[in-house]
């Protein structure tokens, strides 16, 4: 399925309405509602502290809103425990089983869920030949590169088809030019499954390579959202303008 949708007729998915989080006196989520489209590649940008990472893991059910509401298609979603949503979240340090080879780690989830058989062999190998890791199977983690670690989460997140994918600074422990490298390989596959990626970035090069639209935030609340050369030519902030500024 591809990822090419009309911007003006994309059905969303995923709505955030007035969440809020608060952490004793502090107010790490204020107010946020955004809307996260069918097939988009959105990123949250912002500088550390001001809560993308707390908003996200809102949206995996990590952590309950003291305000506001999660919706999924129109349903509020907010109470469900977060294995009871159709929503990934890849973690930061990608959590890899050290113990298990790539094959196997790709295919955890599914046999959780009682996958089995022809169905889990043909799902797993066309994940690993999307992220052209069939030659790899058999390795184990501590045998690969940071690339390719980090394509080995990306398909265990994938292979059980969400309908939104969540990624907490997925490119963070990677050097600049692999970190490049992967912005691309991030794009090509979000294309290839069509499915709705959300990003959590400081960086604001990495946000214009790969996302469709941005939200800015700053200190818990939403400054600014929309398309990347929009918020660059028309910052609605002298915030904005700096943040942005320095792409």
């Amino acid at each position: 399925m591809s990822g090419e949708i009309s911007r003006g007729t994309a059905r969303t998915v995923i709505t955030l309405e007035g969440l809020t989080k608060r952490f004793g006196n502090l107010t790490a989520v204020d107010q946020v509602s955004l809307e996260l489209r069918e097939n988009e590649f959105f990123a949250l940008l912002g500088p550390s502290g001001c809560g993308k990472t707390t908003l996200l893991r809102m949206v995996a059910g990590f952590e309950r809103p003291d305000e506001g509401r999660v919706l999924l298609d129109g349903k509020d979603i907010s109470g469900l425990r977060p294995n009871r949503r159709p929503i990934n979240l890849m973690f930061q340090s990608y959590a890899l089983f050290p113990h298990m080879s790539v094959w196997k780690n790709v295919a955890y989830g599914l046999e959780m869920e009682g996958v089995g058989g022809a169905d889990l062999k043909r799902r797993v190998g066309e994940a690993l030949e999307m992220a052209r890791l069939t030659d790899y199977a058999g390795r184990k983690p501590n045998q690969l590169s940071g690339g390719q670690r980090q394509r080995v989460a990306l398909m265990r997140a994938l292979v059980k088809r969400p309908r939104v994918l969540l990624l907490d600074e997925p490119l963070a422990a990677l050097d600049r030019k692999l970190r490049e490298e992967m912005q691309l390989e991030l794009k090509r596959l979000q294309t290839e499954v069509g499915i709705t990626f959300v990003v959590v970035t400081h960086d604001q090069e990495e946000a214009l390579v790969m996302a469709d639209r941005i939200a800015l935030l700053d200190r818990g609340r939403l400054v600014q959202i929309g398309r990347a050369r929009a918020i660059y030519e028309r910052p609605a902030t002298r915030f904005a303008a700096g943040f942005i500024g320095v792409m």
